[in-house]
């Protein structure tokens, strides 16, 4: 009676030690390194090998489209304001990241630093793009250690 005790408490202790709680994305469709540029459609998850851990990064879609057309002048280029989850080894997060026309956006996520490159389509005059056309350009860099929790 002892014995099937302490192997199932040896079980539950082992189970309890290798499941990860709380909310977790779904598995990567492709892998890149730390530092790799990549492009994500809207529901597409891409894992991240930096040499702490896997990133996982997921594109949920634009939340908003304020670019202006790229045959249009414009007082302001406006933006594309895109919604991202990322795991790291901490949690995941749901960021949002206003990407310009040109140039690019960083984030800081726990031990990573997430850099939107850019959104395509470009916008057009009188064009309303398809929400499930949206692509996002991306690359996840290392910005140091896991930081530790208070």
């Amino acid at each position: 009676m002892i014995r099937t005790a302490a192997a199932l408490l040896s079980v539950l202790i082992l189970t309890a030690c290798t499941t990860q709680s709380g909310p977790q994305l779904p598995e990567a469709d492709f892998f890149v390194n730390a530092g790799q540029q990549f492009a994500l459609r809207i529901g597409e998850t891409a894992g991240v090998a930096t040499s702490q851990a896997i990133v996982l990064v997921r594109f949920n879609g634009v939340i908003q489209d304020s670019r202006c057309p790229v045959d249009v002048e414009c007082i302001t280029a406006g933006s594309a304001t895109t919604l991202l989850s990322v795991q790291t080894a901490l949690n995941v997060h749901d960021v949002t990241m206003d990407v310009p026309p040109e140039g690019s956006v960083e984030l800081v996520v726990d031990e990573v630093t997430v850099v939107a490159l850019g959104v395509r389509p470009n916008a057009e005059e009188g064009v309303t793009i398809d929400p499930l056309d949206y692509i996002v350009g991306l690359r996840v860099n290392e910005s140091g250690t896991i930081p530790v929790p208070n």
